[in-house]
């Protein structure tokens, strides 16, 4: 009979010497990383209005979610092999966040928030895959390790950039939302 470490054999170099429970979270982590990884393809090449967008940037994000809460337990139980994977995965799952409240509450700028939060989110999970997986990818194995850090912002930066510019006014928008929150700080300061 097949233990957790026979079915993740195959796929991780090492993972043998694995724990079940981090064998365990591995098992989640992987799947929920792929969804990840297709739902936001697919919110981010999708037309944006009600329906498929809206539909896979939710499953990108509660999937991306999954794959936050495994990365941490995987760090905490390999704190030394893994501890920048959870600051990766934290960083992505944070601007994540961001991108997808503003589009729940939109408030004054919510779109370039959005994109974004979202976009940013997207690059940071390829750049984890990439830094994790990188060294044991045919192709990506002859790069130098810097190229898993740089390669994925290289490429989706600019992406971001023209999505900025095709679906908000950036400055304006950036210019609201800082007007917004001063103000509601400055409302803060005279009630207290």
């Amino acid at each position: 009979m097949s233990g957790p470490s026979d079915l993740v054999g195959g796929l991780v170099p090492g993972a043998q010497h694995l724990s079940v429970p981090f064998t365990v979270l591995l098992l989640v982590h992987v799947p929920a990383g792929m969804a990840s990884v297709a739902a936001g393809a697919v919110a981010a090449v999708s037309r944006k209005r009600p329906g498929r967008h809206p539909r896979f940037g939710t499953i990108y994000f509660w999937a991306l979610a999954v794959v936050f809460v495994t990365a941490g337990g995987m760090a905490a139980l390999r704190w030394m092999e893994d501890r920048h994977l959870l600051v990766l995965g934290a960083s992505s799952f944070g601007v994540a966040s961001m991108g997808y409240a503003a589009r729940k509450l939109r408030w004054n700028g919510w779109t370039s928030f959005h994109i974004l939060g979202m976009g940013v989110s997207y690059v940071v999970l390829l750049t984890a895959f990439y830094v994790d997986n990188g060294p044991h990818l045919p192709v990506w194995d002859r790069l130098p390790a810097i190229a898993y850090w740089t390669l994925p912002a290289s490429v989706g930066l600019p992406l971001l950039v023209r999505g900025l510019r095709r679906h908000t006014r950036f400055r304006r928008d950036l210019r609201a939302a800082v007007l917004a929150l001063s103000g509601t700080a400055r409302s803060r300061v005279k009630t207290a």
